[in-house]
């Protein structure tokens, strides 16, 4: 029962706080954990360290150093026996400096052991022993140093009597021989004793790394299982409290935005980001669908006026140009000049008004209209779109490669058609007018082209030009309605590309139609 109650307390405690705070309080209890995990680690990475020090600083140069010893020793024992067996050709003085030089080594080396390496000359290295309870190792190389220092003044106070003794062949040359042996011997002991007192030093060592590695690995794991646990309640608060009630938000406000107005927003216990965003979406959605409701009146509204007044433009418009016609054909050889110029422009008048009109009914079709989605070969319908609208005095290539998008086939011709005959117009007036049709395939687009050596146009227009009845010439110096372009932008629109031009005045121009590269069947 209790625990229930402090799950229900933490619950209510829990919805009255908003999503930054139930973020911070839980990144506060991982930066918490991940704190003292920090600190664990290092207090374990700075021993082990230390250890590592000790072992570089102390254990291996020690090692070397007696193995540098015991390569002295060899070398010297050597040189005395083969003085014996009378192989060398050397003096007596040169055999006994050479002697005292391998002597002078090991000394050397002794001391530098005896200052540097030894156990006893390090508390921490002692102090390890100690709690291992080995401290006769420090015993041991405390002896050894000893029996080494001891044979090698030995040794070099009498070369010179156990090789003199040697050279003359003396009565006690047996006995002479023989004291130098046991000494070697003494001294290659001791050296033995002391690189086994070592090595068992470096074992201990290594045994107290592994004991530091273990228990840093314990601590580690078990900091890594709390934080774990702390990651994994977090992730259930954070699922339970923001991810899923968003998730539910989200997936409603997807089927708003596919025009499912019947969609509803589940209310929200938590007064958080999530309560306050649950509530101003159902508000939002209420709001939208008087809106929609509203909007849909007035677009039928419109569309209604919009026919309604084409339909009432034209009547007039056909009486306008059929009469004018009547009239030109009539009497236009009777005519005075300014009245048969009048009647011409009335004619001209009453045709650019009613093309004029017909192409805002189109475009105003197309910005209500929902294309169709097929597979599209825009290589194929390219050149069925230009070869019936191809001038014998214009110069016209096309070469596209091969590639397929979705969309409605209409509209993306009658594009095409538009900049074709875009370029056509505006380059009449050039002495060999040229259009060239491409295209090239990237990553995410399929960018087609055309492009025409006619008279150009400002870049500084190049937006403008989109506009709807937007010319940058009058009708006497180029016709057309100010729409065409206007269309191509819409199509490419409702097929989720792009269209933007590039030119300069006299060196042609460029438009470009990127249309979304899509998986077709």
């Amino acid at each position: 029962m209790v625990r229930y109650a402090m799950r229900g307390i933490l619950m209510s405690w829990s919805r009255q706080l908003t999503i930054g705070q139930k973020l911070v309080l839980s990144f506060s209890v991982m930066l918490a954990v991940l704190a003292c995990s920090l600190a664990a680690i290092l207090i374990y990475l700075v021993r082990i360290n230390s250890y590592v020090d000790r072992h570089q600083r102390i254990t291996v140069p020690a090692i070397i150093t007696a193995a540098s010893m015991r390569r002295e020793t060899s070398a010297m024992n050597l040189a005395y026996h083969m003085f014996l067996e009378r192989k060398p050709s050397s003096s007596l003085e040169e055999v006994v400096a050479r002697l005292n030089a391998h002597a002078a080594a090991i000394k050397q080396s002794l001391d530098l052991y005896r200052t540097t390496h030894a156990a006893r000359t390090h508390p921490i290295l002692f102090r390890m022993l100690t709690e291992h309870r080995r401290t006769g190792l420090a015993d041991q190389e405390d002896a050894a140093i000893q029996q080494i220092d001891s044979a090698i003044r030995t040794l070099a106070a009498n070369w010179q009597t156990y090789l003199s003794a040697a050279v003359a062949e003396k009565p006690d040359f047996l006995a002479s021989t023989q004291e130098a042996d046991r000494v070697i011997e003494q001294l290659t002991n001791g050296l033995d004793q002391l690189m086994d007192a070592h090595v068992n030093i470096d074992a201990e060592m290594n045994r107290e790394g592994d004991l530091l590695v273990g228990r840093a690995r314990t601590v580690a794991l078990m900091l890594v299982a709390l934080l774990a646990v702390v990651i994994a309640a977090t992730y259930m608060l954070v699922n339970r409290q923001i991810a899923q009630p968003l998730k539910r938000l989200a997936t409603t406000a997807d089927r708003v935005a596919h025009h499912d107005l019947s969609a509803s927003f589940d209310s929200w216990p938590s007064r958080d980001e999530v309560g306050m965003l649950s509530t101003s979406l159902v508000t939002m959605l209420a709001t939208l669908r008087e809106r929609t409701l509203a909007l849909e009146r007035k677009t039928k509204e419109l569309e209604a006026f919009t026919y309604s007044v084409a339909h009432d433009l034209k009547a007039p418009l056909r009486e306008i140009e059929g009469f004018s016609s009547l009239l030109e054909r009539k009497f236009g050889g009777t005519m005075e000049a300014v009245a048969s110029d009048y009647v011409e422009k009335i004619h001209a008048a009453s045709l650019q008004m009613t093309a004029l009109i017909d192409a805002l009914l189109r475009y105003s079709r197309l910005e209500q209209q929902t294309l169709p989605r097929v597979r599209v070969n825009l290589q194929e319908l390219v050149r069925d779109a230009v070869s019936d609208r191809l001038l014998s005095s214009t110069a016209v290539t096309v070469d596209l490669p091969a590639a397929h998008v979705r969309g409605d086939p209409a509209t993306i011709r009658q594009a095409i058609v538009n900049l074709v005959d875009n370029a056509l117009k505006f380059s009449r007036g050039v002495a060999s007018p040229e259009i060239h049709i491409g295209g090239a395939v990237t990553d995410r687009n399929y960018v087609l082209w055309v492009r025409d050596n006619g008279i150009g146009f400002d870049p500084k227009e190049a937006d403008r030009i989109f506009g709807l009845f937007e010319r940058l010439h009058t009708a006497s110096e180029f016709e057309g309605t100010g729409v065409g372009l206007a269309i191509v932008k819409l199509v490419m629109e409702k097929h989720g590309g792009r269209v933007w031009a590039e030119s300069s005045p006299g060196k042609g121009s460029a438009f470009y139609l990127a249309f979304p590269m899509m998986d077709v069947p």
